[in-house]
């Protein structure tokens, strides 16, 4: 279903709320959580409601995904990032958190080593981000929908919006990510847009069925939502949302 907010601060409040639902109430909660700074005011309000709550003994994090060749204490990392947000103010252990080391020899190793640790641990909760191409992860456009982890050929786009993360320009030519079957597979998955420059590709993504983009891959499932606020739906007709998909 795609559900509208009044603004970003509106979304925040749910998306945090429902992580720590699913803190307190799944019995063994698994979240896989994308970086970036669409979803970094959640997590931090997030953390700062739940960082006294015993069941963050629990919690386990898996990786969504990661750039090749870039170490995990590199700014700009998609680890670096949650650590900031999330890892740090949790005062997460090691031992919670599972993610993709984008600096290993063999990568293909990499992926079965999470796709394992998903295999043994089922997400419970997910939430995703959406990139300018709308890619989900570093599922590009144009990817087949897999049911397990993979290396991934970057486009030109993703490589020019994420030298906003690095203090100097990078490098970037290939990820490593989670299919998109298996975070459809996730007991629970929302899918946030905020802002004036999410407008566009949100409304690719929400009315123009034929863009074939990796996000419409996530609409028409149940258990999976799409939190907008009003500047990113600005361009969304009425009738699209009434249809509830």
């Amino acid at each position: 279903m795609i559900k509208i907010f009044e603004d970003e601060q509106a979304v925040t409040n749910e998306i945090a709320t429902e992580m720590k639902q699913h803190l307190l109430n799944d019995e063994n909660p698994v979240f896989c959580l994308a970086s970036g700074t669409t979803p970094e005011k959640s997590y931090r309000q997030f953390a700062a409601e739940a960082k006294n709550e015993s069941t963050l003994n629990n919690l386990r994090i898996v990786s969504l995904d990661e750039w090749v060749g870039i170490d995990q204490a590199s700014e700009g990392s998609c680890y670096q990032m949650l650590n900031k947000d999330l890892f740090s103010p949790l005062r997460l252990q090691n031992s919670q958190i599972e993610f993709f080391k984008g600096t290993q020899t063999n990568l293909e190793k990499e992926c079965h080593r999470i796709d394992r640790f998903i295999e043994n641990n089922p997400i419970t909760f997910s939430l995703m981000g959406v990139g300018m191409n709308g890619h989900i992860g570093l599922n590009e456009p144009g990817c087949r929908v897999l049911d397990h982890s993979c290396v991934v050929d970057l486009s030109e786009k993703t490589k020019i919006v994420a030298q906003k993360y690095f203090n100097q320009p990078t490098s970037l030519e290939k990820g490593i990510t989670l299919g998109l079957g298996q975070i459809i597979k996730s007991k629970r998955v929302i899918v946030v847009m905020t802002g004036e420059r999410k407008a566009h590709i949100a409304k690719e993504i929400i009315m123009n069925r034929e863009a074939q983009l990796p996000a419409q891959v996530l609409l028409g499932h149940d258990h999976i939502d799409f939190y907008l606020d009003r500047e990113a739906a600005m361009w969304i007709e009425e009738a699209q949302l009434n249809k509830g998909e």
